[in-house]
């Protein structure tokens, strides 16, 4: 099973991409899992095929089995980078690589709430028409805190009942995309 870690901002510093590149290396035994970056992906434009970044983006969605969107909040939502990412895949850009692709949403902020509107928002737009795509049901991790709950030094989720929450999201995703797969 390939799964495809997504950090769901273009900034260079980024407790997301600690989330991203932990569930990676806490459940890589388990699936192969990639951690992709957004920031080298042009503001999605409908009248633009995009270019060889947004051709390299498709490709690793198309191939992986899954989908792990990782999430900050900025202003209540996600970040710009992250919706114009989305919507190079949608099939309003003739893509349509989301259809039915299992999909995820997890993230963390340095808030209390733990992304949680930006985590609402990102389901929401997977469930979209134009996506389509199948989204884990009923499982939600919110890191709040991001900067308490990270060691800045080896990138790892330090909050046990964070772990905790995370493993059984994760275990119910791997069994979520292995239904999906038969």
């Amino acid at each position: 099973m390939k799964l495809l870690a997504v950090v769901g901002t273009n900034a260079d510093f980024s407790f997301n991409r600690f989330l991203a590149k932990y569930i990676a290396k806490r459940y890589g035994d388990k699936a192969e899992i990639e951690v992709a970056e957004i920031n080298t992906l042009p503001l999605f434009n409908r009248e633009s095929s995009g270019d060889e970044n947004v051709e390299n983006w498709r490709e690793k969605v198309k191939s992986a089995d899954g989908i792990i969107l990782t999430t900050p909040e900025y202003d209540h939502a996600i970040p710009a980078a992250l919706k114009s990412a989305l919507e190079w895949l949608g099939s309003h850009s003739g893509a349509d690589l989301m259809n039915m692709k299992p999909a995820m949403v997890v993230g963390t902020s340095y808030g209390m709430m733990g992304a949680a509107r930006a985590q609402e928002e990102a389901r929401e737009i997977l469930l979209a028409p134009d996506m389509s795509a199948n989204v884990l049901p009923g499982n939600e991790v919110l890191i709040g805190r991001a900067a308490d709950n990270f060691d800045k030094e080896t990138d790892d989720l330090i909050n046990q009942s964070y772990i905790d929450q995370l493993d059984i999201v994760m275990e119910n995703f791997i069994k979520f995309v292995a239904q999906s797969q038969k």
